[in-house]
């Protein structure tokens, strides 16, 4: 797959944040803007949908075969980091994005 891990970049740029947001799930639902120009500018079309779901249960990714590239880039960057992937081993939280490219955390 040529595809793989063309977000990965993108994905560790944010991983940060991403780490503090998923932790203040315990408390309640969080989000992050992102931006369309950072997806596009990783090759694909203007048109492209970059929407997805994927729910993390116990420290793994339970829905990681139907999702996008985007999402298993994202999947990829949270397991390889050593905080992240020991914060989930006991949780369950769902990551999404939709057609505003808001990005989301629940806890599940």
């Amino acid at each position: 797959m040529k595809e793989e891990g063309k977000y990965s970049h993108l994905w560790m740029k944010y991983a940060a944040v991403i780490h503090v947001l998923l932790k203040k799930t315990e408390i309640e639902k969080q989000s992050l803007q992102l931006y369309k120009h950072e997806f596009e500018n990783r090759g694909h079309r203007q048109n492209t949908n970059f929407t997805f779901s994927l729910d993390l249960i116990n420290g793994r990714a339970v829905n990681i075969v139907s999702t996008t590239t985007i999402a298993r880039d994202l999947w990829r960057v949270l397991d390889n980091n050593t905080a992240t992937k020991n914060w989930l081993k006991d949780r369950s939280v769902k990551i999404s994005i939709g057609k505003t490219l808001e990005l989301q955390f629940e806890k599940i």
